[in-house]
């Protein structure tokens, strides 16, 4: 009796002890479960939020970019002065928001450092520590129109549970159109008397059966086109008048000049040209103002050479 009994307590006691462990195994499986749920859905919310941060991080280099711009046309209106070195001065503004450490205006809290704060600021209401260094930033022109803002920044984000953590070095690119921005030339030269807002012109035939009217009208409105002896929109924020692939001119409409008191000058009203100090031979146009003069070389009829006289379909129409 004594022997069934304790073959039944045996029996109890393993069966007691397998309950036990098939228990603890299914809690063990269920909290591993559950813990890989709460790894997956973190590191899908880093993820989320990486890629998130990519696209505010261009659309904030697109922002401060234009503002950077904008600051630089106040500040030549403001000062009378050009920009030395525009890309270093580029960076400074983009960052900091001085130039020449002197804070500007409209940079009050909108640099990228303080579009990045930011991103810093929202990252860490989701439990995300998110840290940057910007490396370098550098500023170009992509056709005449168009400055390309490039950004090389090292980004470093982590869960603070350290669940997961990415690290890389990115550059990041947005373009910018200068098309609306005032031309830092008309405004140093005319002591900010003449302004001149760049537009491309929709002129294609400027001189029609010999009549300039197109011309005139292009000349009037401040229009302009691309030039490869011209100089590009940035180095016209330098005040440099050298050429580019990517220049663009206008023609200087002289009479604004006259009515601001402003002296004229003997020279082709090519902007760039008459604001520098290159020699050209320049030619008087048939029906046009007598201060509108185009430069070109002798003898002025006959084919086309690449000129301003071509540029602007005048060579056989000159005084």
């Amino acid at each position: 009796m004594r022997s069934k009994k304790a073959i039944f307590y045996t029996i109890a006691a393993i069966a007691l002890t397998a309950v036990i462990f098939v228990t603890y195994g299914a809690y063990t499986a269920y909290r591993l479960t559950d813990r890989m749920e709460v790894i997956e859905t973190r590191i899908e919310t880093v993820n989320f939020f990486i890629k998130d941060v990519e696209k505010d991080l261009n659309k904030g280099i697109y922002i401060t970019a234009f503002r950077t711009l904008l600051s630089f046309d106040q500040f030549i209106s403001t000062n009378g002065t050009y920009i030395s070195n525009v890309n270093e001065k580029f960076k400074e503004s983009f960052l900091n928001g001085t130039i020449n450490q002197q804070p500007l205006s409209l940079m009050k809290d909108s640099t990228f450092t303080d579009w990045a704060n930011r991103i810093s600021a929202e990252a860490g209401k989701i439990d995300i520590n998110f840290n940057f260094t910007v490396n370098d930033v550098r500023l170009n022109h992509t056709d005449p129109w168009t400055v390309e803002a490039g950004v090389n920044i090292t980004l470093d984000i982590k869960d603070k549970r350290n669940t997961s953590s990415w690290r890389r070095n990115r550059y990041l690119t947005t373009k910018v159109s200068i098309i609306g921005f005032e031309d830092p030339l008309y405004v140093v030269n005319s002591n900010g008397r003449v302004t001149s807002t760049i537009n491309p012109t929709n002129i294609t035939k400027f001189v029609v059966s010999g009549k300039v009217d197109n011309l005139i009208y292009h000349m009037n409105n401040s229009y302009y086109i691309a030039h490869n002896d011209a100089p590009s929109f940035l180095m016209r924020l330098e005040g440099n008048l050298g050429n580019s692939t990517n220049g663009i001119e206008s023609l200087a409409n002289l009479e604004k000049f006259q009515q601001q008191g402003l002296a004229l000058k003997d020279r082709s009203v090519v902007d760039y040209i008459y604001f520098g100090t290159k020699t050209t031979t320049n030619f008087r146009i048939n029906a046009t103002p007598e201060w509108f003069k185009i430069d070109g070389t002798l003898p002025a009829p006959g084919p086309p050479k690449g000129e301003h006289l071509d540029a602007y379909q005048v060579r056989n129409i000159t005084i």
